[in-house]
């Protein structure tokens, strides 16, 4: 039976959640069954989602609001999504403490680390003296920059080799790294572009979109293959 993965998405000003196909597709392809989660705000039905799903996919999207990590909102920060970080970071507090894999993509892998006490670059460009163009030119389906893997990660484990391309949409990232993470991958700017959980517990993020090179990108479908075989 195909484990259920629960898909947090993106979410408007009518509490509407939508999610790109991308993501749907990788999940499917790799043996899931991807569901969208609705904007719900009490605990029991939040509770009663996490015991339903085998694991969540925590998608890319807006800005995480800088109170979530202490710090004031600078002008350079995007428009936070109040109401998506609310329902989010209540997801990861009970899928976590449940123990249920979770793979984190683009501002998912900055959710994640907010949520375990870490801290974000508000702005690359301005904060972060960065090489590389994060922001890429590129066609959103195509590679634009090339991350180290780090030995001994279970990153290098799975794919076996010191590197992978990669693509790149944001102009935040990891700063201070949340408790319990560990650094899987880097730009060769230094960015960091891949954690993982230390405990037992399946998690993986990535602030690349592996689901937009899935088709064209086999080192890629790796990653999701890993998630859905840890949902078993």
């Amino acid at each position: 039976m195909k484990p259920i993965i629960g898909i947090l998405g993106e979410v408007d000003a009518e509490k509407s959640t939508i999610v790109q196909t991308a993501y749907l597709n990788s999940i499917e392809k790799s043996g899931g069954a991807p569901i969208l989660l609705p904007y719900v705000t009490e605990k029991e039905t939040l509770e009663r989602y996490v015991s339903l799903c085998d694991g969540f996919l925590f998608t890319g999207g807006g800005d995480v609001h800088p109170n979530r990590y202490g710090e004031e909102m600078k002008e350079t920060c995007g428009t936070p999504d109040v109401m998506r970080d609310e329902l989010e970071l209540a997801v990861f507090a009970s899928a976590y403490k449940a123990g249920k894999p979770i793979l984190a993509i683009c501002r998912g892998i900055q959710l994640v680390n907010v949520a375990l006490g870490g801290t974000l670059y508000q702005d690359l460009p301005t904060e972060y003296p960065v090489e590389l163009f994060h922001r890429q030119k590129e066609p959103k389906f195509s590679p634009s920059h090339r991350v180290k893997i780090i030995e001994n990660t279970p990153l290098h484990t799975l794919i076996g080799a010191s590197s992978m391309t990669a693509n790149s949409f944001h102009h935040q990232a990891v700063k201070q790294l949340g408790e319990g993470l560990e650094v899987m991958a880097l730009s060769d700017d230094g960015i960091i572009e891949a954690v993982y959980g230390k405990g037992k517990q399946f998690l993986r993020a990535y602030q690349w979109h592996p689901e937009r090179l899935f088709a064209t990108h086999a080192p890629t479908r790796l990653l999701f293959e890993e998630f859905i075989t840890a949902c078993k």
